[in-house]
């Protein structure tokens, strides 16, 4: 008599598998997803919160992804940055979708103070949800852009620090003060060796020495001036510019006998 194989299949859910493999990050080699099959019942981690959230967005219980959300955004349960930044989006979804407006636009807000380039994905989020998101993030660039002054970018390196662009101010301002103290040292160089017969140096002997400072001496205005409009353009231009918006740039080129700006989009 044969026996007959009945085969076995083991089924994992969807959404396990999905916030599983879209961060990573959550689940270490030793660490393993609690259960989570009573709703009732608080995931012990962050990492099966997020799995008990993914799965009731994908069945579409929004009062389930607020509960599961909830821990992880208001930091009762441990979690990564990126962690907490997926529970902020599940909740401001979940709270939204629930009609609780006010509680989503403080998940969303958060979201956004967390991750200023933060958007929700049109393809699997309901458009009204997204409306919401894109209103509250133009809400948060506009009170950023305010809290700034515009003078402060006619001052540059202080215009890049104030528009949080810290390594672009450290790179100007140090042109700035190269530049500025070759000039002056060249300067004072030169005005060590001239006399009152209006030579430079003993005899009139440093007379080539003496040219060759006034081109580095004007050559280093130059550079000067080429870094101080640089540094103002490029702070205006990222006064206007969403935090966000990195599709144009301004560079500056500086090469042998000249120099440029170079403007991308």
């Amino acid at each position: 008599m044969k026996r007959r194989m009945i085969p076995v299949r083991l089924f994992v859910p969807i959404a396990t598998l999905l916030v599983a493999g879209a961060a990573p990050g959550w689940a270490h080699a030793d660490e393993t997803p609690a259960r989570v099959d009573n709703p009732n019942q608080t995931p012990p981690t962050a990492f099966a919160a997020l799995v008990r959230a993914a799965a009731a967005y994908e069945y579409g219980d929004m009062a389930q992804v607020v509960d599961a959300a909830r821990p992880v955004a208001e930091g009762t349960l441990p979690s990564s940055t990126e962690q907490r930044a997926r529970a902020l989006r599940f909740l401001g979804i979940g709270l939204f979708l629930t009609n609780r407006v006010l509680g989503a636009d403080n998940a969303f807000a958060e979201l956004l103070r967390m991750d200023p380039t933060a958007r929700l994905d049109p393809t699997t989020t309901r458009p009204e949800v997204v409306a919401f998101f894109e209103n509250i993030r133009h809400q948060h660039v506009a009170r950023e852009r305010a809290s700034r002054h515009f003078i402060w970018n006619l001052l540059p390196p202080v215009g890049q620090f104030h528009n949080g662009d810290t390594t672009k101010g450290w790179i100007v301002g140090g042109v700035e003060v190269i530049a500025l103290a070759t000039c002056v040292a060249s300067r004072l160089v030169s005005y060590s060796w001239h006399h009152a017969n209006n030579t430079y140096g003993p005899n009139g002997t440093r007379a080539d020495d003496e040219r060759a400072l006034r081109v580095v001496e004007w050559t280093s205005v130059g550079v000067l001036a080429a870094a101080y409009v640089y540094g103002v353009i490029d702070g205006i231009v990222h006064y206007y510019r969403p935090a966000d918006d990195s599709s144009s740039s301004l560079t500056m080129l500086i090469f042998p006998g000249g120099g440029g700006l170079r403007l991308t989009f």
